[in-house]
């Protein structure tokens, strides 16, 4: 399973990331990638990635959805900045990471109701995570449930849906 970095870079030094909680139209799931590491035999984490030198991290998270899904996000909204200091296969990672919500672009890529996962490529899945979590599968980066849950709680009740699917 791909790790989440490369295991030859990011090592010894902190990266900078950017990753989009992408809702359903029922703001009920929201799109994650499903990965393992020894540490984790299976995890949830956001689309998105490493935020390249000179680009900012909105640039980035634009970039990297489409990198990996072949669509575009839109409306990227700041939800929060997140310090994540972990270790992944004995050694210490550290992570700044910019969370935001977005709306797909292309709405056609996400999978119809009942089936919950697509295939990014042969060693990567993204699949719904009921937004109120899992409580066997973690989300990583730690932190990221609250800005999801802070972020729908200060939506309208009545435009729960609308807001999931555009960000103010």
């Amino acid at each position: 399973m791909v790790l989440p970095y490369p295991k030859a870079v990011g090592r010894g030094r902190i990266r900078v990331k950017a990753f989009a909680v992408i809702f359903d139209e029922s703001c009920g799931r929201i799109a994650v990638a499903r990965m393992s590491t020894p540490e984790h035999s299976v995890f949830h984490r956001p689309l998105g990635g490493a935020v390249a030198v000179g680009e900012n991290s909105c640039a980035a998270v634009i970039r990297t959805v489409a990198e990996q899904l072949d669509v575009t996000l839109v409306h990227p909204e700041l939800l929060g900045v997140l310090e994540s200091i972990f270790t992944i296969e004995g050694e210490t990672g550290h992570e700044v990471v910019f969370g935001y919500a977005g709306r797909l672009l292309e709405q056609a890529v996400i999978p119809p109701q009942g089936r919950s996962f697509w295939e990014i490529d042969r060693e990567r899945r993204v699949e719904w995570r009921p937004v109120t979590g899992l409580a066997d599968v973690p989300l990583f980066p730690a932190g990221l449930q609250e800005l999801v849950d802070d972020y729908l709680a200060r939506q309208p009740a009545a435009d729960a849906v609308s807001a999931a699917g555009r960000p103010r």
